[in-house]
């Protein structure tokens, strides 16, 4: 299935005219909102089989303590913990608009992980996956991310402001206290998709006609610590050496081979190369809001 065809309506449009160069909505003819309908959701939460750090809560305050909304099991006489407890985590939800959170969607749910390695394999980048599910009202705090993000309206509606991208090339995937006028401020409504570009600061509420249901798939970019270690992997392939030399002269035939292996490898590879593979190892250790 050509999953990005059913994000992007355009893409050759897309890639022209408004990728990294400002925010926009897209309204494909054929929006994959089925993957996960809040049904499917309240029958994963019903399921037992999902666990932190995969899912999650938090508030206005920040991140629920686990302890809140997971109870320990007993299995094979030894408690297991970190099992969210249905009960309590729909009244976190009813009583504090408690927003849950799936994580990597596409390390566990067959559906996304198929949609995440379509747009990964035609956009070149590492595509990862996290799922919303919010209250009306509550306003997350304006931030940016780390990677080009498409927003899925999956059900519902949620207000988006996006402010500019960033200016330094030391910014950080952080909160954002001054972003400035906003360059897009709209409802995102269900089957429509937000393009927010690589670092452009942005925050989202669920509007009061009811919960929001929303996929963010994160496009990552790489960065300085990206090339740093693909350089490194790229030069040690196909490295063989003594593990200790046993004496002055094989120590220094070992350090002649390596220069000279560094070399090549050097040689072979392009700029082109290096960012490509960057791109495609661009883990982050940071969730998505």
């Amino acid at each position: 299935m050509d999953w990005l065809a059913r994000c992007i309506p355009d893409l050759e449009n897309f890639l022209r005219h408004q990728w990294r160069q400002g925010p926009a909505l897209l309204r494909p003819a054929d929006p994959p909102v089925e993957l996960l309908t809040p049904a499917d959701l309240e029958a994963l939460l019903d399921s037992g089989t999902l666990r932190t750090p995969y899912a999650g809560l938090f508030t206005v305050g920040g991140n629920v303590a686990e302890e809140r909304y997971c109870t320990p099991r007993t299995v094979a006489g030894l408690p297991v913990y970190g099992y969210p407890d249905p009960v309590k985590v729909r009244g976190l939800i009813r009583e504090e608009s408690a927003t849950l959170q799936l994580r990597y969607l596409n390390h566990w749910h067959p559906g996304v992980r198929s949609l995440t390695e379509d747009l990964g394999e035609q956009l070149g980048r590492l595509s990862e996956a996290f799922l919303f599910h919010s209250q009306p009202g509550r306003r997350g705090p304006v931030h940016r991310d780390d990677g080009d993000i498409l927003v899925l309206q999956l059900s519902g509606a949620k207000h988006w402001e996006v402010y500019p991208g960033p200016t330094d090339a030391s910014w950080q995937p952080v909160r954002e206290e001054q972003p400035g006028a906003p360059l897009f401020e709209g409802v995102v409504r269900t089957g429509e998709v937000l393009y927010v570009p690589n670092g452009y600061a942005h925050r989202a509420w669920a509007t009061e006609d009811g919960p929001s249901l929303h996929l963010t798939v994160v496009l990552r970019e790489a960065g300085a610590g990206h090339l740093r270690a693909q350089l490194k992997s790229r030069l040690a392939e196909g490295l063989t050496l003594p593990a200790r030399p046993l004496d002055d002269a094989d120590l220094t035939k070992a350090a002649a081979e390596l220069l000279d292996h560094l070399r090549d490898r050097l040689d072979e590879l392009t700029p082109a190369e290096l960012v490509s593979a960057a791109r495609r190892n661009a883990h982050s250790s940071r969730p998505t809001a």
